[in-house]
C-alpha cells in the first residue's frame, strides 16, 4: 500500500513530465512562460471551474425539469410514478406503525414517516385527479330530427363517453378503492348538461330553442351511450349542441339527421288558413321535409276541394315559375319549398259559399300510395281516411269572401237648359259584386250656389244583382250665367263593414240665354208680311 509521501513524489514527477516540451529528450527543463499565456490561464481556469461547478450541482435540477414536463404530457406515467412512491411510503408507514405499537421507534421519527406518507398520498390523489379531468370527451353519435304523433318536431341526441386512457388508469387504481372516492373515476363523467341553441348567421351562440331548455345526464360511463329528447320550439335544420361537463363547455354545430324509419315527406304550411275574394286566388306556402333514405319521387295532389276551385302546385324558386305535379328529392336534399295556389270562381254557389270555410288537404304521396288511392277525381276523404294515408299531408282552410262592387248607370249625362230652367234625371244603382251592399249614399258635388235634390239619398241595403232607381234634380241659382257646368255624382257604400271603391259620374249642363217673346213675334210678323207682299205682287203681275 502506497503512503502519502509516495503520492506526493508521484505527483511531482508527473508535473515534471508535463512540463517537458514536445520533441525533446533528456533532463526536464521548464521554459519561461509568455505574459499572454499567463494572463489567459489566470482568467480561463477559474471560469472553467465555475462552469463545471454549475453543471455539477444543477444537472439533477435539469433532470427534474424534464421529468416534470413529461409528467404533464404523459399523465398516466406520472400517475404510475406517484403510485410507486405512495406504495413505498405506505409500506414504510405500516412498518413504523408496528414499531410504534412495540415502542421501538422514536416519536419524532414516526411523525416524520407519517407526514411523508400523507404527502405521498396527497400527491397520488392529485395525479389521479389530473388524469380524471384531463380532456374528458363526449362524442355526439346521432342527432335525429323526427315528427312525433302529435305533429310536433322533436330532436333525439345520442351521446357516448369516449374519454381516453381509462384502461391504463383502471389497472393502476383498481386496488385503491379505500384511498379514493369511487365517484372520482375517469370511466364515469357526472352531471352532463345538454341544451340546443339556434345557429346564428354571424357566429356566436343563438337562443335556446329546445324544450326542456336544458337536460341532464347524471352519470355517463366509459363506452356507454345515453339519449336525450327535446321538443323543438323553432323548426330548424341545424342546431348548436351545448354540453357542460367536467368544468368545461363543449359546443358543436350539428346538421340534424332525418328519421328515415318512415319513407315519407312531412308537409307544413305557415299560412294554412286564408281568406280570398271571389274571382281572386289564395297562395299557400308549403315546406316539405324528406324523412326517407331513398331518392324517391313523390306525387302532389289536393283532395276535398270543390271542383269550382282550381289549383296549381308551383316552384317559387324557378324562373320562370314552373307548375309541378311531382317532386323529387335528390341525394343530399332533405327539404323543399313549394307553393299551392287556389283560384276561386267569380260567383258563389252551394259548394263555394261566402264566409263559409272550405277544408281541404294537400298531399305528398309515394308512388305506391298514389296508385292505391286512384282515382282522386270527385272523391271525398274523411279526416280519418286522410290520417290513415302513409303520406305527407297538411290541412288547409280557405274562406271565400264576397266582393263588393257598385255600378251607377244613367241614360243621359248631358243636358241643355235655359237660365230659368232646372234639370231632372234618374240614375240606377246596381250591386255588381258578390256581397250585399249596406248604407249606400248618393252625394253630389255642385257648382257654387247650385242646389240638388236626391230621392232617396240613402239606400239601406242592396243584395247582389239588385238595382235601385234614384231621382236627381239640379236647381241653378237665379240670374245664372250662360255657359257650361259640371256636376259630380258620388256613391258611398259598405260591404262587410269595408268601404267599396266606386267611380264618380259627371253630369254636364249647358245653360242658354233667355228668349224675348215680343221680339220673336215682331220678327215672325215681319216675315209673314214680306211673304204676303211677295205673293200679292206676283199675282198682280200675272193678271197683266
Amino acid at each position: 500500500m502506497r503512503s502519502r509521501s509516495d503520492d506526493v513524489d508521484y505527483a511531482r514527477k508527473r508535473s515534471l513530465i508535463m512540463e517537458v516540451p514536445c520533441g525533446t529528450s533528456g533532463t526536464a527543463r521548464a521554459d519561461p512562460e509568455k505574459p499572454e499565456v499567463a494572463e489567459y490561464r489566470r482568467f480561463a481556469v477559474p471560469l472553467l471551474v465555475s462552469m463545471l461547478s454549475i453543471l455539477y450541482f444543477n444537472l439533477p435540477g435539469y433532470g427534474q425539469y424534464f421529468t416534470e414536463r413529461n409528467d404533464e404530457t404523459y399523465l398516466i406515467l406520472a400517475l404510475r410514478k406517484q403510485k410507486a412512491r405512495f406504495d413505498a411510503a405506505r409500506v414504510e408507514y405500516a412498518a413504523a406503525l408496528e414499531l410504534k405499537q412495540r415502542s421501538l421507534i422514536a416519536l419524532n421519527e414516526f411523525e416524520r414517516i407519517k407526514t411523508h406518507y400523507i404527502n405521498e398520498e396527497i400527491s397520488y390523489q392529485q395525479a389521479m385527479l389530473r388524469v380524471i379531468f384531463d380532456q374528458p370527451h363526449i362524442l355526439i353519435e346521432k342527432a335525429v330530427k323526427y315528427q312525433a304523433e302529435d305533429g310536433k318536431k322533436r330532436v333525439r341526441i345520442t351521446l357516448r363517453n369516449t374519454t381516453g386512457g381509462v384502461a391504463d388508469y383502471e389497472k393502476l387504481v383498481q386496488t385503491d378503492d379505500s384511498v379514493f372516492d369511487p365517484s372520482l373515476q375517469p370511466d364515469k363523467i357526472n352531471n352532463v348538461f345538454i341544451s340546443l341553441h339556434e345557429s346564428p348567421e354571424a357566429g356566436g351562440t343563438g337562443p335556446i330553442i329546445s324544450q326542456p331548455y336544458e337536460d341532464k345526464i347524471e352519470t355517463l360511463g366509459f363506452g356507454d351511450s345515453a339519449s336525450v329528447d327535446f321538443l323543438l320550439l323553432k323548426d330548424v335544420e341545424e342546431v348548436i349542441v351545448s354540453m357542460t361537463y367536467a368544468g368545461a363547455t363543449d359546443q358543436k354545430h350539428i346538421y340534424l339527421q332525418k328519421d328515415t324509419s318512415a319513407n315519407r315527406v312531412i308537409v307544413s304550411s305557415p299560412n294554412f288558413s286564408q281568406e280570398s275574394y271571389l274571382g281572386e286566388s289564395a297562395t299557400y306556402s308549403l315546406q316539405l321535409e324528406r324523412f326517407s333514405n331513398e331518392n324517391d319521387v313523390f306525387r302532389l295532389a289536393v283532395v276535398n276541394l270543390p271542383r269550382q276551385i282550381t289549383y296549381n302546385f308551383l316552384d317559387p324558386n324557378s324562373v320562370p315559375i314552373q307548375r309541378l305535379s311531382q317532386v323529387n328529392f335528390t341525394q343530399g336534399v332533405t327539404s323543399k319549398q313549394l307553393a299551392l295556389t287556389a283560384y276561386l270562381p267569380e260567383r258563389s254557389d252551394v259548394q263555394v259559399g261566402i264566409d263559409r270555410t272550405i277544408t281541404f288537404y294537400a298531399l305528398v304521396l309515394p308512388q305506391e300510395v298514389w296508385q292505391d288511392v286512384q282515382p282522386l277525381d270527385n272523391k271525398t276523404f274523411s279526416e280519418k281516411e286522410v290520417d290513415g294515408l302513409d303520406a305527407g299531408k297538411v290541412k288547409l282552410e280557405l274562406i271565400p269572401r264576397g266582393v263588393g262592387r257598385i255600378e251607377v248607370r244613367a241614360l243621359n249625362l248631358y243636358h241643355e237648359i235655359q237660365t230659368d230652367e232646372d234639370v231632372s234625371m234618374e240614375v240606377t244603382v246596381l250591386n255588381d259584386g258578390s256581397r250585399r251592399l249596406d248604407n249606400i249614399r248618393i252625394r253630389t258635388n255642385m257648382p257654387p250656389r247650385w242646389q240638388s235634390d236626391i230621392r232617396p239619398d240613402v239606400i239601406s241595403e242592396l243584395i247582389p244583382a239588385e238595382e235601385f232607381t234614384v231621382k236627381l234634380q239640379f236647381l241653378p241659382p237665379e240670374n245664372v250665367e250662360v255657359g257650361d257646368y259640371e256636376i259630380q255624382i258620388q256613391t258611398l257604400a259598405l260591404a262587410d263593414n269595408r268601404p267599396v271603391e266606386t267611380q264618380d259620374k259627371t253630369v254636364r249642363i249647358h245653360v242658354n240665354a233667355p228668349t224675348n217673346l215680343w221680339l220673336s213675334a215682331f220678327i215672325v210678323l215681319c216675315v209673314i208680311g214680306v211673304l204676303v207682299g211677295i205673293i200679292w205682287y206676283s199675282v198682280k203681275l200675272t193678271k197683266r
